[in-house]
């Protein structure tokens, strides 16, 4: 499954993804940087095309909806990834890591998990 997913949408997923249980729309909404300035009724126009998409189940509870994760982050991290890599560098992995590598601030950390991965993949050949 490969759903796209806008950035509006990643904003409210992220809420979704960070509670343990199903949520309220209100639930989402109160857990949105206000700085959006969106109301209920955008947030909930989002779950519903979050449903639509098979990103998000709903279930009802009386006259309120529950919202819970039908995919998990690092699913639709790995699909938007495909996508971007696809679109942008035509697939070629090797020309995206090499021009975030060039771009990115690194911590001593990040350098070090990158050269135990790239050692990996000598190994590997």
């Amino acid at each position: 499954m490969n759903p796209k997913i806008s950035s509006a949408e990643w904003e409210v997923m992220n809420v979704v993804w960070a509670h343990s249980s199903p949520v309220t729309s209100a639930t989402v909404y109160g857990g949105l940087p206000e700085k959006r300035g969106w109301k209920q009724k955008t947030v909930n126009t989002f779950l519903t095309r979050l449903v639509a998409k098979k990103v998000l189940t709903v279930t009802k509870l009386g006259n309120t909806n529950l919202y819970a994760p039908r995919l998990r982050r690092e699913q639709c991290v790995a699909a938007e990834g495909d996508t971007f890599l696809k679109k942008v560098f035509q697939g070629a992995s090797g020309s995206l890591m090499l021009h975030f590598c060039e771009k990115a601030q690194l911590s001593d950390y990040e350098i070090k998990q990158l050269e135990q991965i790239l050692e990996l993949k000598k190994g590997g050949k």
